[in-house]
């Protein structure tokens, strides 16, 4: 095969994007020339930047639901997006063309599929985005995160394989994490974040809850607020040297590795990671989330390890009730934070598949 180029088109959060670089690094390491179809979002290019991946961008958003002005614009937009697609497909001829969510998927893969491009989808949710489900009837192979997903497919190209890991979050050393990120050993250790969906109630209540925990329990905090309220909890915590913020850290996979106990969203990476670092956990679903899609992944984890809190019910009591359980859980049992180092991971069964579909 001469052409061994691989477009990944993706639009929206990191719940979108880090499964994409995940699969085009399984890709590079292959030999094959990854390209990145995104729209203008900023948090996204600076994520590819960081990971030195080619990227083209396109003016697109999300199709408005109401008859409006919006709406127009959004048809014109979609319309430029369509023939851009159609020019760069045909210039780059892809081996395969993979979509990993958002909007940005849809229209590059009907002109890959009209163009006869191999073309491929990977749903991470519990509970598939429509756009997907359209998607999953026309391209070769639908990979799935979850299991109980299959169910939302009537096609028969659909494939369980996880979600891709990344696989720095499995071979990162506490002991080096810890010298990165200035921290003491032995000290419970709490990580929170909240993703690119905003997350400022999680903030303030876990960082009440957490402040007013370490007066009488010695303790450490890493907490990445994101960009909306950072400068607030900086202010909150400014006279207490175990409590660290950052706005957004692209090496999470340190804070994971050094962490005891996690507060987080349940976006379909996050509850994968957390799984499969089988780290205790307070699951916090963003309750804007299409379909509440985040809830529902949430409680597909849940168990002894997940305490799952719904937002509207979020206070610093029962958040405090959550972290004690988990905390007397890790003493319970000494391997509560242990993890499988051997752990299958999904981007190589994605690799393969897609792989050998292209050759057939």
């Amino acid at each position: 095969m001469k052409n061994k180029n691989v477009i990944v088109a993706l639009s929206g959060t990191g719940g979108h994007i880090y499964p994409g670089i995940t699969l085009a690094k399984e890709f590079k390491k292959n030999g094959y020339n990854p390209i990145f179809f995104i729209t203008n979002n900023k948090v996204s290019i600076e994520i590819l930047k960081n990971n030195g991946f080619e990227y083209i961008l396109f003016n697109l958003s999300g199709m408005p639901r109401k008859i409006s002005f919006s709406l127009v614009l959004f048809l014109v937009k979609l319309k430029w997006s369509l023939l851009r697609v159609l020019k760069y497909i045909f210039i780059l001829k892809p081996a395969a063309v993979i979509g990993t969510g958002g909007y940005m998927s849809v229209p590059t893969i009907f002109v890959a599929k009209i163009l006869r491009r191999k073309t491929f989808i990977h749903e991470q949710n519990t509970l598939p985005g429509k756009a997907n489900i359209i998607l999953s009837k026309i391209v070769d192979k639908t990979f799935i995160s979850f299991e109980y997903s299959r169910k939302y497919f009537k096609s028969d190209n659909v494939i369980f394989s996880g979600y891709p890991i990344r696989e720095e979050i499995l071979r990162t050393s506490k002991l080096m994490a810890l010298k990165k990120l200035n921290l003491m050993d032995n000290i419970f250790t709490v990580l929170i974040f909240g993703g690119s969906l905003g997350a400022i109630k999680l903030n303030e209540v876990a960082c009440k809850t957490l402040l007013e925990m370490s007066k009488n329990k010695q303790m450490q905090v890493i907490h990445i607020t994101g960009y909306k309220n950072y400068s607030e909890i900086l202010k909150l915590v400014e006279l207490n040297k175990n409590y660290k913020v950052f706005e957004y850290m692209h090496n999470i996979y340190d804070a994971y590795a050094v962490s005891d106990i996690v507060i987080c969203r349940s976006g379909a990476g996050t509850v994968f990671e957390v799984k499969t670092l089988n780290k205790p956990a307070v699951f916090i679903p963003y309750p804007y989330a299409t379909d509440n899609h985040q809830y529902w992944n949430a409680k597909e984890a849940e168990d002894e390890k997940i305490i799952v809190i719904e937002e509207k019910n979020l206070n610093e009591q029962n958040l405090g009730n959550a972290i004690k359980v988990l905390y007397s859980n890790l003493h319970l049992n000494v391997n509560l934070n242990s993890h499988n180092i051997s752990y299958k991971l999904s981007q190589d069964l994605i690799f393969k598949e897609i792989v050998q579909c292209i050759k057939s």
